[in-house]
């Protein structure tokens, strides 16, 4: 059962994933990072196929074996955060308590990504 459940949220985050790569404020890494997590534990076919696939597969191979990100993901992925975060906390959420747990959920999770380990000599 559990498996099941892993394997469909697996595809879900690949949707998502590939939904970021058209939509410029929707992410791709983290979503297809959550996918192999998934995967890993579902199914090794699919997990194998993401891996080794030729645009993503780098990226989740190098953050798996603790190399890290590219610096330019970094940057992209904290660009995209402060501003889907600022927006949100600032226009969409109206209540001041849902403010500051949008801006304490935004804060951590930049954090998070800028204490990731920095992949070095690959920048794309």
């Amino acid at each position: 059962m559990v498996r099941a459940l892993y394997l469909v949220l697996g595809l879900g985050f690949v949707g998502i994933g590939m939904i970021g790569v058209f939509l410029p404020l929707i992410p791709t890494t983290g979503p297809l990072l959550l996918a192999a997590f998934f995967f890993a534990r579902s199914s090794d076919r699919l997990h194998a196929w993401l891996v080794g696939h030729p645009r993503f597969g780098r990226f989740i191979s190098d953050f798996q074996s603790g190399r890290g990100i590219p610096v330019r993901t970094k940057v992209v992925a904290v660009a995209a955060m402060t501003a889907a975060f600022t927006y949100s906390a600032g226009w969409v959420v109206e209540h001041i308590a849902l403010r500051a747990v949008v801006a304490a959920v935004g804060i951590w999770a930049i954090w998070y990504v800028l204490r990731l380990p920095t992949a070095s000599g690959r920048d794309d």
